[in-house]
């Protein structure tokens, strides 16, 4: 009889598991980043809902929380799986730890925070832009230091 071993416990090293391993990572930034920015929202006396309504692009009179929401985690996601490829292209799929990661990962949430506040599809009366910069930066460093960590642990 022969005897076979677990490969499940083998650390994924291809690009496409790099890139399931940031979608799936900067879904969960995604969360975070918008508690964080709905708690924030609730600190300047708004409501839960009207957070995640401002990242709805039909308008502030017909934006829904829940568009907003999932427009809000879907483009969470697809920078997570940017993030993941790159981590991996940097760490040359090499583990490099968690805390190098979220490190990585706060280095990532500040360039698109710097990004995002230099959009220029954004116009400059946009519910979005109502979010105050210091709020939306913390958001953003959330975002990449959780994305960081779940890439830098899968």
């Amino acid at each position: 009889m022969v005897r076979t071993e677990n490969v499940i416990s083998e650390r994924r090293s291809t690009a496409g598991d790099a890139a399931v391993d940031g979608l799936l990572a900067g879904a969960g930034g995604g969360i975070a980043m918008a508690a964080v920015l709905v708690a924030s929202g609730l600190l300047a006396g708004a409501g839960p809902a009207s957070t995640p309504a401002r990242f709805d692009p039909s308008g502030a009179g017909t934006a829904s929380p829940l568009t907003g929401g999932l427009i809000h985690l879907a483009v969470s996601a697809v920078y997570g799986l940017l993030f993941g490829v790159i981590y991996r292209l940097i760490g040359r799929g090499r583990p490099a730890g968690r805390a190098t990661g979220a490190l990585i990962g706060l280095g990532y949430g500040l360039i698109l925070f710097l990004i995002a506040q230099g959009l220029a599809s954004i116009p400059a009366g946009a519910p979005m832009r109502e979010i105050p910069a210091v709020h939306f930066a913390l958001a953003h460093l959330v975002y990449g230091l959780v994305t960081g960590w779940l890439v830098a642990r899968s």
